[in-house]
C-alpha cells in the first residue's frame, strides 16, 4: 500500500484561547479545508501539520489536569518538535495554545501548575544536557592522561574548539528560538541560552549560537538594550578574527556579525 500522504492547511484565522472543560466543538466555516484527524491523543502530535486547528480543539476534550500528563504532553511536543525542525515553528505555536492551561497541583495545593512552566523547564533541562554532550570531551583520552602528553591535550583541545554540533543540538535551538518568538519563552531566557553558549566557547555552542541569533536577532532588539546586544556581537567578533578557528567556523561567525550590521544599516 501506498503511504497515506498528509495534506497541509492554510491556517485562516487564529483559533481562540484553549479551556480546559470546554466541550463546545470546532465549527469551521464552510469554504474553509478541512482534514479531520479523529480523537486526540499523544501520538496525533505527530501529526499536527496537518491539521493544526483541529488538534487545539480536540486537546480541549484531553485529559489534561493531571500533572504528570501535562507533563507527557510536554516531554511529546518537544521530541516531536525537535523531530521535526521543519514543523518547529507550527510546535511552537501550539505551545503557545497551551500555554495558559492551569491548575492546582495534586501533590501541592497551595501551588499551580502550568503548561508553560513545565515546558520551560523541561527546555532548561534539555538545553544543558544537550550543552553538556556536545563535542569532543577530554574525558575521552582519559587513557592517555598519566601521561600527561601536552600534544595529545592540545590535538583534542582544538578538535573541540573546530568540532560541528549535531542535528540534534541545533534542532533544539531552533526549537527555543521558535518558542521565543511565539511568545511562549521569555527575553530572560534566550539571555541565559546566549551566555552560556558564549561561555562554553567551543565550536558546536558557537555555532548553535549563530543559528539561535540568526532567528531571533530582530525580537531580541525590540527588548534588549543595545549594549547589550552589542557586547554579544563583539565576542563574536573578536573570536572570528582572534580565536584561531577553522576557516568555515570563523566564516560562520562573520557573517552573523555582518548580517546584524545589515540590519542596522537597511532603511526601514
Amino acid at each position: 500500500m501506498m503511504p497515506k500522504q498528509e495534506k497541509s492547511v492554510e491556517l485562516t484565522s487564529k483559533p481562540a484561547p484553549l479551556v480546559l472543560g470546554e466541550k463546545k466543538p470546532w465549527n469551521p466555516a464552510p469554504s474553509e479545508p478541512v482534514v479531520f484527524l479523529g480523537a486526540a491523543s499523544y501520538e496525533s502530535v505527530s501529526c499536527v501539520t496537518a491539521n493544526f486547528q483541529a488538534f487545539v480543539t480536540d486537546l480541549s476534550h484531553e485529559d489534561l489536569d493531571v500533572e504528570e500528563s501535562l507533563q507527557e504532553m510536554v516531554e511529546l511536543i518537544f521530541k516531536r518538535a525537535v523531530k521535526k525542525p521543519e514543523s518547529a515553528a507550527v510546535f511552537a505555536e501550539l505551545c503557545q495554545h497551551l500555554s495558559e492551561v492551569e491548575f492546582q497541583s495534586l501533590s501541592d495545593w497551595s501551588v499551580s501548575v502550568s503548561f508553560r512552566s513545565l515546558l520551560v523547564k523541561h527546555c532548561q533541562a534539555e538545553f544543558g544536557k544537550s550543552l553538556d554532550k556536545e563535542g569532543i570531551h577530554q574525558e575521552s583520552g582519559s587513557c592517555l592522561q598519566p601521561v600527561r602528553d601536552v600534544r595529545v591535550i592540545d590535538r583534542l583541545r582544538e578538535e573541540q574548539q573546530n568540532a560541528k554540533p549535531s542535528g540534534r543540538f541545533l534542532n533544539m535551538l531552533r526549537f527555543i528560538g521558535q518558542l521565543f518568538l511565539s511568545k511562549v519563552l521569555a527575553e530572560k531566557s534566550m539571555h541565559c541560552c546566549i551566555r552560556r553558549l558564549l561561555q562554553k566557547g567551543d565550536g558546536p555552542s558557537l555555532e548553535g549560537l549563530c543559528q539561535l541569533l540568526q532567528m531571533i536577532q530582530q525580537d531580541l532588539e525590540v527588548v534588549t538594550s543595545k549594549k547589550v546586544m552589542d557586547t554579544y556581537y563583539s565576542q563574536l567578533d573578536y573570536i572570528a578574527e582572534k580565536g584561531k578557528r577553522a576557516p568555515r567556523l570563523s566564516l560562520l561567525l562573520k557573517k552573523t556579525v555582518d548580517a546584524r550590521k545589515m540590519a542596522y544599516s537597511t532603511p526601514h
